[in-house]
């Protein structure tokens, strides 16, 4: 772990930017797209690590199509059940030509712009620049350490602490080793508090400062977002590896929810972790391949059948009116995946079944970048109380979480501009009735046994992700196994049910031959990232 840590601080990257003349008057396209100009800098880099423009269509964050279409919504969103999807032959496989391009993403993106950022401060000629830019390198790393989870989450052991000086301008990776998964989750989770312990005692450096609000694309400059951010992420990743080890995972949370002045987490919409959808480069539909051809490009909008039929709809969940649109008859139906296919030909040609609802999704102009949630906090909150009793009442935690998802997605459906030109209105807002009787319902009431409750905070939580975050429905629905979706076993496929993790791209073999055979035995769909131990 040594290593890693110190590889972290050290690491480099021999990757020669990509020049083109450019004027005084590009600067600010180039925060957004810092190959563009002539000569890169460290904020630049930095704004370039939240969002590249040259590789907008595949942005992890703003919904963009190649992302969404070709990656989040085929895979992750089917193995989370949050993506409406037939019972095809070969449904279960991943496509290894998007998984690639998942792959690539990050080493050519964020890890790319990371290492490049990190050259350039340490060539730097003082310790008084080294002390202004502190700023910027510390923050990268809460982004970077939340991008680098998400793969890890995804494929297990990945390259790391060496990649960096062996990547290659198109993202192949040359004889660099894979780093232990665990060993790189736990200097993430220690290492996040360090930054938020730096960020606490921060002082402003009237000359740097101005720098970091003008590339910080995300947070505007606000040191306190990063360090609710910073703690949120710690949160995130100690309860992820909650069942593999308790006692790390308790003592972290036990931490964090104990000192909420020193380390503050999501509790807002206010303060919630995004990318608000603005200017040329950041909308979500109009000028740019984004939500809309993600969502009704090739009927990829058909709403999920466990999330509608066996939860919002029993419970008269307000969130249906937000997430999804009636069908032909004036009711919500969701696509039963487990169905026979000619059943489901005939639901769906028969606009039987209900749309991903395109006022909040798919023509939202608006939509952003989503990262946290305050509901994910809070329902993470609640299942550290049940299972520990730390903290809050799990009861509150959850009920609260609940009313926070409620009040988040009825704020993104406010959003839409008409920027498209449709004739939208705002769905009126969840009344407290309403509210009232969906926490009364037998499928949300807080009440059971104590595996009971857990299954209803994880259920919730999934459902609050949304097919826009399926990455985190999958991850946490193979870490506690909620909530009880059906897999129906596709007879035709070698992969028969959904994989335990994505298999590594083919230019692994090609390229990074001989620490791919360290990693050959766990290439496999059936072996477990290592915190899914249930």
């Amino acid at each position: 772990m040594k290593n890693i840590k110190k590889n972290i601080i050290y690491i480099g990257l021999l990757l020669t930017l990509i020049a083109s003349s450019c004027s005084q008057d590009s600067f600010d396209e180039n925060y957004y797209n810092p190959e563009s100009s002539v000569e890169a800098d460290i904020p630049r880099l930095f704004s370039g690590l939240l969002f590249n423009q040259s590789k907008a269509s595949s942005n992890t964050i703003m919904p963009r199509y190649w992302n969404l279409y070709v990656f989040q919504l085929p895979m992750p969103g089917k193995y989370s059940q949050l993506f409406g999807y037939t019972a095809s032959n070969g449904r279960y496989e991943q496509q290894t030509a998007y998984t690639q391009s998942r792959w690539q993403y990050y080493y050519t993106g964020p890890f790319s712009s990371y290492t490049e950022m990190m050259k350039l401060y340490n060539n730097l000629s003082t310790n008084e620049e080294k002390a202004g830019y502190d700023l910027f390198m510390q923050i990268s790393k809460i982004f970077l350490y939340d991008q680098t989870a998400q793969m890890i989450d995804m494929w297990g052991d990945i390259p790391f602490s060496e990649a960096g000086h062996i990547l290659t301008s198109s993202g192949i990776i040359q004889n660099a080793k894979y780093d232990d998964q665990k060993e790189l989750y736990y200097t993430f989770i220690d290492d996040l508090k360090v930054i938020a312990d730096y960020l606490n005692a921060y002082q402003t450096n009237s000359f740097y400062k101005p720098m970091f609000d003008k590339a910080d694309i995300i947070n505007q400059g606000s040191v306190e977002k990063w360090k609710i951010y910073a703690n949120s992420l710690r949160l995130r990743l100690a309860m992820r590896i909650s069942y593999a080890d308790e006692a790390k995972a308790r003592n972290v949370v036990t931490e964090i929810l104990g000192n909420p002045s020193l380390y503050p987490l999501v509790s807002t919409i206010e303060n919630s972790i995004k990318i608000d959808s603005r200017g040329a480069e950041l909308r979500s539909v109009v000028g740019v391949d984004g939500i809309r051809n993600s969502f009704e490009s090739g009927g990829f909008n058909y709403a999920p059948g466990f999330i509608i039929n066996d939860l919002m709809k029993p419970s008269n969940d307000p969130r249906l009116r937000v997430f999804f649109s009636k069908n032909a008859n004036g009711d919500y139906l969701g696509l039963d995946p487990n169905l026979d296919p000619t059943v489901q030909d005939d639901q769906i040609s028969n606009n039987l079944i209900s749309r991903v609802d395109s006022a909040t999704f798919s023509r939202n102009d608006k939509f952003p970048g989503i990262i946290f949630t305050p509901a994910e906090i809070s329902f993470l909150k609640a299942e550290a109380n049940e299972r520990w009793g730390v903290g809050n009442a799990a009861k509150d935690e959850y009920e609260k979480g609940i009313r926070q998802s409620i009040e988040y997605w009825f704020y993104i459906n406010a959003l839409n501009d008409n920027a498209d030109g449709t004739a939208y209105r705002p769905e009126t807002p969840a009344t407290e009735v309403e509210i009232a009787n969906m926490l009364a319902s037998t499928k949300v009431n807080y009440s059971g046994t104590q595996q009971q409750k857990l299954e209803k905070i994880a259920t919730q939580n999934w459902a609050n992700f949304s097919v826009i975050l399926s990455h985190q429905a999958w991850a946490e629905y193979r870490r506690t196994n909620y909530p009880a979706l059906i897999f129906a076993n596709d007879n035709s496929s070698s992969q028969s049910l959904p994989p335990a993790r994505l298999l590594y791209p083919e230019n692994e073999r090609t390229y990074n031959p001989t620490n791919y055979e360290a990693v050959r035995a766990k290439d496999r769909i059936d072996a477990k990232i290592f915190w899914d131990v249930n």
